[in-house]
């Protein structure tokens, strides 16, 4: 019977996150665009869109990406062409494999009715409306939880054996090779394994002498790399800005001096400024409405009208926690798990805009084992029936939300319209002498060569020769930039690829205008001649 349930809830995973996965989110987000065609290009010539041959780490829009999920990309590719769906293949087959790993991760944690409350957990994952909503993407950080999750498991299933502590190394090496988050996390939650199972390593200490010479032999080829990628990815959202933070602290000095106020530069220590920044990021990720009313923005994180977990789950979670607490003492894995659920967050609150459902996604499962342990006082006392039309009827409510409201009210989230406005312009270019193509919603370039299939060898050659600004380029007869209308008025037989209020009303000839789902436009195309 475990089999047929096992097997049942992964067909429902899988459906979950294969079933229109071209089509819904509605558009590749610039990052998605991004992975697909450097994975192309790696394909077709060895190199990424910069001529960098099999990199350690993919440039993309200097935010330098770990390089696994391009490469894992590759093969889907190769096989379906590059396109939406084969771009988001291998997020939604690692999103399945997470589903069955957390059965066995359940296995190892609960104490008693194993099998039973890990098809819950199991359950739970495969309809978790955040980790659906990250394995129908192509993101970086679903491909790491699978490795972050694995790496825990593996962990807990050693208890001393070789085989399995080198499994868990390397799967955690994986996840540094997959998102930046891990490269804090992982650090951090071996340090917990190791403090938590210290008595067990004492006894035998030769397997994770094993576990440490693997992983570090696993990321040295990324050592160097982990200093330099990660510290130019670390200063683009860090919120530690000095700039603006030390501009603020300085600011509250100079005002508290000039008032004889002599202790302002003890409180308005930048130190002081930082560090509650940080504690309040990190807070942030416990935030009542992000879990479970409104979730963070943009729109790309979560369906339309709800958080990123299901307000059912609430209660289960307080009375899970709470369960878990009065028994911490008794089991080494729910100590294991509670550290983990505390640092999960850390590499997150290190950055602006927090709360952020990507670089937090690292304490999924742990909701869903907080549920589960809730949930399991209503199976001592025969009640589960009573949950189950609450949590069938949640589940119906979020298809509808993701299938049918999401994209209509979300679509400008996504950078809709940039693949219909790039097919409209293929159209008309040959009509005119030059392309203009606004940068207004950020990284054009990146659809022109992913939905025109660029040959990667001609335009590395371009890129070698050309200075890489992020609001200009120039790809053959096209110009990717903001649009000047004081002097491009002037310009003759142009395509202007534009958004409202760019150009003014009645300018030029209308070749097609892109709608939003909700009838707004996206873009209007226009040709002067």
């Amino acid at each position: 019977m475990k089999r047929i349930l096992f097997s049942l809830i992964l067909l429902l995973g899988i459906i979950l996150r294969f079933y229109a996965l071209g089509s819904n989110p509605p558009s590749l987000d610039w990052d998605e665009a991004s992975l697909g065609y450097n994975a192309y290009s790696l394909l077709k010539t060895g190199r990424d869109e910069y001529g960098i041959s099999w990199p350690l780490s993919i440039k993309s829009f200097n935010d330098y990406k770990p390089p696994l999920y391009a490469y894992l990309t590759i093969i889907p590719v190769a096989f379906y062409g590059l396109n939406d769906f084969s771009v988001r293949v291998v997020s939604a087959f690692f999103g399945v494999l997470t589903v069955a790993i957390v059965y066995f991760l359940g296995k190892e944690i609960f104490p008693s009715r194993k099998v039973k409350l890990s098809l819950m957990l199991m359950l739970f994952l495969a309809i978790s409306p955040w980790h659906l909503q990250f394995s129908r993407i192509a993101f970086e950080a679903n491909l790491a939880l699978f490795f972050v999750v694995s790496g825990v498991w593996l962990w807990l299933k050693a208890a001393g054996r070789y085989f399995f502590q080198s499994l868990s190394a390397l799967s955690f090496a994986l996840s540094m090779y997959a998102y930046h988050s891990p490269r804090l996390v992982v650090p951090l939650l071996i340090l917990g394994l190791l403090f938590i199972d210290r008595q067990k390593i004492r006894r035998n200490v030769r397997p994770v002498i094993i576990f440490f010479i693997i992983i570090i032999l696993s990321i040295l080829p990324i050592a160097r790399q982990l200093k330099q990628s990660t510290s130019a990815r670390f200063s683009s959202v860090s919120v530690i800005n000095p700039d603006e933070k030390l501009k603020e602290s300085i600011n509250a000095i100079d005002y508290d001096t000039e008032r004889g106020f002599s202790w302002g530069k003890y409180f308005h220590n930048r130190r002081l400024v930082y560090f509650r920044e940080i504690v309040g990021g990190y807070l942030d990720h416990f935030n009542f409405d992000f879990l479970f009313l409104t979730g963070d923005p943009p729109g790309r994180h979560h369906a339309a009208g709800m958080g990123m977990l299901y307000f059912w789950e609430l209660p289960f979670i307080l009375l899970g926690v709470m369960y878990l607490i009065g028994n911490f003492s008794r089991f080494l894995s729910w100590q294991i798990i509670s550290w983990w659920f505390l640092v999960a967050p850390i590499a997150s609150a290190l950055t602006s805009g927090t709360p952020h459902a990507v670089r937090a996604l690292f304490y999924l499962p742990l909701y869903q084992i907080f549920t589960v342990l809730g949930l399991a006082k209503l199976l001592k006392k025969k009640l589960i029936f009573l949950a189950v039309p609450v949590v069938v009827g949640s589940f119906f409510h979020y298809l509808h939300l993701y299938y049918v409201i999401t994209p209509f009210e979300y679509a400008q989230w996504w950078q809709y319209g940039y693949r219909q406005a790039i097919e409209t312009a293929r159209e008309v270019e040959d009509r005119v002498d030059r392309v203009i193509f606004t940068y207004r919603y950020d990284q054009p370039y990146i659809y022109y060569l992913f939905y025109n299939l660029i040959d990667p060898g001609e335009y590395q050659k371009l890129s070698a020769n050309m200075e890489i600004k992020r609001a200009e380029r120039k790809i053959g007869k096209y110009e990717f930039r903001n649009i000047d209308w004081s002097q491009d008025k002037y310009l003759t037989h142009t395509l202007f690829v534009a958004v409202p209020g760019e150009l003014p009303d009645g300018t030029g000839q209308l070749m097609g205008e892109i709608k939003y789902p909700d009838g707004k436009t996206a873009f209007r195309l226009t040709v002067m001649e």
